[in-house]
């Protein structure tokens, strides 16, 4: 079985980037056909819903974080820096598959839950076009998704992954605004607490970065792996490409530094007053994140927490700044070969229970049309937070916040 031309050097050295796959000619249509075969017979798993896999950890923003008042059963989960555990498909294996929270240098806080839901995105998308499907399953969250793919057969495999890359970032943007929207009785409990945190979207294009490497050894390569071998490969490289702390403990002190409790109790001349969060308002008011990083785009860049020395970095580290891909090889947009529509489910917006409109409603729209949505939610959240809350400012709001639930902590 032929493979596309490929850089082996780096798959040997094990040191390979994302730079080392040229965009190439489009797939030609027997090779193509091959290509599919193989992913139908070695990897069948990764063409169903990758929304199978349920990875609910408390891994929030912050730690120490708790429910009530008083200060019991601590919201606290973190990655070991050198042990992740092994990446799955599905419904994820608990005793291999490690998550939690890693400060990393260069991408700021990593949130594992979302970035390993962002690679099975990644590459099922990638899988499911090779495959010639013309309109792709994706499973219903806060109302109907709608996927539709047309002339792609132009297209090379490093555009298609690109094309599912953005695709699966759209996908995962909508899960944070429908966050936004979750209250009682459409949803269990609100999750506005967990919505456009600061690590958010750079978790999960972060994912949808190692995702696309991923599909392109299962196509490229016919490398004899599993997938979770060789999804656990490209993690480990981007995670030490983005220079992790060295242990659980630096990353709380990652968390302490934009803590504006715990920076309160420093000397003035020590506090750190760019902060995002406050560990003393109680986890279900969502105001205990006071910060929000609403960016899509076309920049998706780390929020990195200030004096890196205090965590033991030399010098000052350069961030790993991501690009949202718009325009393929072709020089078409990408909006060109697929249309994403979302339909919102209209109890996102009213609670019939209580007979009131909740949430400023809007329409169905396609996702070239997302930052009009996420503009709308913006307005939305600096009602609730205050004006600055997208902003590294240095400006704390929880001065001015009343009713906010506190925990009694000494």
């Amino acid at each position: 079985m032929k493979r596309a031309t490929i850089t082996m050097i780096a798959w040997i050295t094990g040191l390979m980037s994302l730079q080392t796959y040229t965009a190439d000619a489009r797939i030609p249509a027997a090779q193509k056909m091959s290509i599919a075969k193989y992913i139908h017979e070695d990897y069948p798993i990764q063409l169903t819903n990758p929304e199978k896999k349920l990875r609910k950890t408390f891994s929030q923003f912050g730690y120490n974080l708790y429910e009530f008042p008083v200060p019991i059963f601590p919201i606290t989960k973190f990655i070991k820096p050198d042990k992740f555990g092994m990446q799955s498909y599905g419904l994820p294996n608990r005793r291999m598959e490690k998550n939690g929270s890693l400060y990393t240098f260069r991408g700021g806080f990593i949130d594992f839950s979302h970035m390993r839901a962002a690679i099975d995105w990644t590459v099922y998308i990638s899988l499911m076009l090779v495959a010639d499907k013309d309109n792709i399953e994706l499973p219903q969250e806060a109302g109907k998704l709608t996927l539709q793919v047309k002339n792609i057969n132009g297209l090379s495999d490093v555009d298609i992954t690109n094309m599912a890359q953005k695709i699966a970032f759209e996908r995962l943007i909508w899960h944070e605004v429908a966050s936004w929207h979750y209250h009682a009785p459409y949803h269990f409990i609100s999750e506005q607490t967990s919505t456009f945190t600061p690590e958010d979207n750079y978790s999960n294009f972060l994912g949808t970065e190692i995702g696309k490497r991923v599909a392109l050894r299962i196509m490229r390569d016919h490398e004899n792996l599993t997938y979770s071998q060789i999804a656990t490969d490209e993690i480990h490289k981007m995670i030490t490409e983005l220079q992790p702390v060295k242990s659980k403990k630096e990353s709380k002190r990652a968390y302490d530094i934009v803590d504006v409790n715990k920076q309160r109790r420093l000397p003035a001349e020590a506090q750190n007053h760019d902060v995002w969060y406050d560990s003393k308002i109680v986890f279900h008011d969502q105001r205990y994140i006071f910060k929000r990083n609403l960016g899509i785009g076309p920049e998706i860049k780390p929020w990195l927490v200030p004096d890196p020395q205090k965590l033991g970095y030399a010098g000052t580290p350069k961030p790993m700044v991501f690009e949202v891909p718009y325009v393929a090889s072709t020089g078409k947009s990408y909006y060109d070969y697929y249309v994403f529509t979302i339909t919102p489910d209209s109890n996102m917006f009213y609670s019939y229970k209580k007979h009131k409109a909740l949430h400023p409603p809007f329409q169905t729209f396609t996702t070239n049309n997302f930052a009009g949505i996420v503009d709308h939610i913006r307005k939305q959240m600096e009602v609730v937070l205050l004006p600055g809350f997208d902003k590294r400012n240095g400006e704390d709001p929880t001065v001015y916040y009343t009713d906010a639930k506190k925990v009694f902590l000494k």
